[in-house]
């Protein structure tokens, strides 16, 4: 897992450059992060691809079990022929509790565990209210800003507000690494789930 962990990063930042280009509402000077979003998201693929690559091999994959799933999937959809369905294994789940002991960089993905005891209609719903309030403070907060700040932040240059972007691209980036990093060490428990 720690492989397509890391080989995901470029594909997070990606993200991230994107939501980050829209909350500065798209501003010319900031044209540079649609170019960094793109190359992020190739470096992603690329890794990504590679990542895949090793857990296949790893799982005793060869090029030969490919080329015959490649004629498999020509002769069912371009042939129209029936094939036969190989037969695998069931993965096995393994649910571990963490230690009391256990310290670990928490995310998003956590909230989970905390709404994990919820119904799904309960936790759509929250997920709705937190979706519905987070957009109307985006929508509406902007007018309430006083105007002598809005002139300001116009006024400062293209220099701060590449700063800015920088730093909301480069934190959330650096802190997912760090908590990735912790996780991936040898012999460090895994919390969270997986």
């Amino acid at each position: 897992w720690k492989g397509v962990t890391w080989g995901m990063l470029p594909l997070h930042t990606s993200g991230i450059v994107a939501c980050c280009y829209h909350l500065f509402y798209n501003a010319p000077e900031l044209s540079w992060c649609v170019a960094l979003q793109a190359g992020c998201t190739c470096l992603g693929n690329t890794t990504m691809a590679f990542a895949m690559y090793r857990l296949a091999v790893a799982s005793g994959w060869t090029f030969d079990d490919g080329k015959q799933d490649a004629e498999a999937l020509y002769a069912r959809w371009v042939l129209r022929e029936d094939v036969e369905a190989v037969e695998t294994e069931a993965p096995t789940v393994v649910q571990a509790a963490p230690s009391a002991t256990t310290a670990s960089l928490l995310g998003w993905e956590d909230l989970g565990d905390a709404w994990a005891l919820d119904s799904d209609a309960y936790f759509l719903g929250k997920l709705l209210a937190l979706s519905a309030f987070l957009a109307y403070v985006v929508k509406y907060t902007p007018p309430l800003i006083p105007g002598s700040i809005v002139d300001g932040w116009s006024n400062v240059g293209d220099g701060v507000h590449s700063g800015a972007a920088a730093l909301v691209i480069v934190v959330p980036t650096l802190l997912n690494c760090a908590k990735w990093y912790q996780r991936s060490q040898e012999g460090a428990e895994f919390v969270g789930d997986i």
